[in-house]
């Protein structure tokens, strides 16, 4: 069993008015400085204190033992059944000994330093400061960066091990242990298997087609075969067949640039969104696509355009920091405005719905803001999201009912929120960490896109474009990270999954990748 041991002792940690007396409570306030929290009996009879915040220094420091505990239990389980597999190993190994004795104290040697670095492993975690664990106190956070660091060091060291035992153990196929031996070691590599079987590799396609307008949308029909995109404030059409595009009709209605474009799943139409502060609906007629009329509820650039399933609504938003509801209705080619929400105080980038659709998060330079379905099929506000992360947001995407990630604009992490005790928090044991890239920015182009059926998650971060998945357990593992190797990018997947395609300004071309499974 191991013991968790505190850095610090108990008998050195002073008030912060150096009385020079044990230090008996601790103020739990997080504008507090790390020595300003400790207070001795002279200390809080001389002042005054808000007897909520103050908590019993014996106390905490029974609360940090009992997670230490928790978390070494947690971890000794996953060491003990690492070890009770090499040991097996070791049992193995020692029948083989007495016909191959150079041989097999050689690996034996190997078992044994691998033993060994287990334990190291563990007994990195049995120490621990004070001073981190009551900040994890205040702030009610598990130690996430203490998980993700234990599982990537086993994964490593079983990975280097086991190499190194396979270089040394061909030369016993003959022997009926070896099948046994080799079990054992797949069985210790499964993890590590799981998380090459993920990986993905991009196969370049085509890039023959230039255009010197920057785009900012990419959408697709509901078959892949027709591609809508954007170059400045005009809109292209294309067919596109296998990874290949062909023009066939460049629409030129909108008089600034084209910022959000949304396609329909059930009738041959698309929406568009623009800087020129309009929406325009487009449909297919005689074999031409043609526009509405301009709608112009908005009062500044419109930058993100949704439907609901049923498509008998429109949801946009815009930098004049209101979200507007529109009924559609495509038989009669037009847009009814219907009502806005006004919490926003700034510009409003992103909106997504959940899977019932009766929840809706937006993002943008403010807040996050959860809004609800109500009577009639009315939306209203329910929750402001607390952020940990106190950054402008650039893109929200649901992924389940209760589940949304969030893209801020600097951060190099993404965000997983979770319905818990009646509200959405975040899960700050799943944020995903990405590549630094530094002087770069996320924008507000380039949504995510989550392709539910190949379980596949597509997003642009600063210069990258990644590409991730759900685990078994709930955390999203980045699977491939493309350096397009410039900051303007804009793209998406197409709707089954296959194909990548985006425009990049470091060659002014479309770029077209088939994303194959490993």
């Amino acid at each position: 069993m191991y013991k968790p041991k505190m850095i610090e002792n108990e008998k050195d940690l002073n008030c912060y008015m150096k009385h020079e007396l044990p230090v008996t409570m601790i103020i739990l306030d997080s504008k507090q400085n790390v020595n300003g929290r400790l207070l001795c009996q002279q200390c809080i009879d001389n002042n005054e204190f808000n007897f909520d915040k103050l908590f019993g220094l014996q106390k905490a420091i029974n609360i940090m033992e009992d997670n230490r505990k928790n978390l070494l239990s947690n971890f000794e389980n996953t060491i003990t059944k690492n070890i009770k597999k090499v040991e097996s190993l070791q049992m193995q190994i020692n029948s083989l000994k007495s016909n191959l004795n150079q041989k097999l104290d050689y690996l034996l040697d190997i078992t044994k330093n691998w033993i060994q670095n287990l334990e190291v492993i563990i007994q990195q975690y049995t120490e621990y400061s004070f001073f981190k664990e009551i900040n994890l106190i205040i702030m009610n956070k598990q130690n996430k960066e203490d998980h993700k660091q234990f599982k990537n060091q086993i994964n490593l060291l079983n990975d280097g091990w086991i190499k190194k035992i396979r270089n040394h153990f061909q030369f016993f196929k003959s022997f009926s242990e070896y099948e046994i031996c080799n079990e054992i070691l797949n069985n210790l590599n499964q993890s590590i298997q799981e998380q090459q079987q993920n990986q993905v590799t991009l196969q370049f396609i085509d890039d023959s087609i230039e255009q010197k307008e920057g785009c900012r949308a990419i959408v697709f029909d509901p078959k892949g075969k027709i591609m809508v995109s954007t170059s400045g404030k005009e809109i292209k059409i294309w067919n596109f067949d296998n990874g290949k595009i062909n023009l066939i009709q460049t629409l030129q209605e909108h008089q600034e640039f084209v910022n959000c474009l949304v396609y329909s799943q059930i009738q041959q139409f698309f929406i568009s969104g623009s800087s020129d502060k309009s929406i325009r609906l487009w449909k297919y007629v005689n074999n031409k696509w043609q526009s509405s009329k301009r709608y112009n509820e908005h009062k500044g650039m419109i930058y993100c355009v949704i439907l609901t399933q049923k498509e008998d609504q429109l949801i946009s938003s815009s930098n004049d920091k209101s979200i507007k509801i529109w009924m559609v209705d495509f038989n009669n080619d037009q847009l009814r405005f219907l009502y806005s929400l006004e919490k926003h105080t700034g510009i409003i980038y992103s909106l997504s719905l959940n899977q019932s659709e009766q929840i809706m998060v937006s993002s943008g330079v403010d807040q996050i803001i959860i809004w609800q379905n109500g009577k009639n099929n009315k939306w209203k506000f329910l929750q402001v999201v607390k952020q940990t992360l106190q950054e402008i947001g650039c893109h929200v995407k649901f992924l389940k009912e209760n589940q949304f990630i969030w893209l801020p604009e600097k951060s190099n992490n993404l965000c997983v929120f979770e319905y818990q005790d009646g509200e959405f928090k975040e899960n700050l044991y799943k944020r995903v960490c990405f590549q630094k890239n530094q002087g770069y920015l996320n924008e507000f182009n380039f949504p995510i896109i989550y392709n539910e059926d190949k379980n596949l998650i597509c997003l642009r971060h600063l210069q990258h474009i990644c590409l991730l998945k759900a685990q078994n357990d709930g955390q999203l593992q980045i699977i491939q990270e493309f350096d397009c190797k410039h900051q303007c990018i804009y793209g998406t997947i197409t709707n089954n999954g296959q194909y990548l395609i985006f425009w990049g300004a470091e060659k002014n071309k479309y770029e077209i990748y088939e994303i194959l499974n490993n």
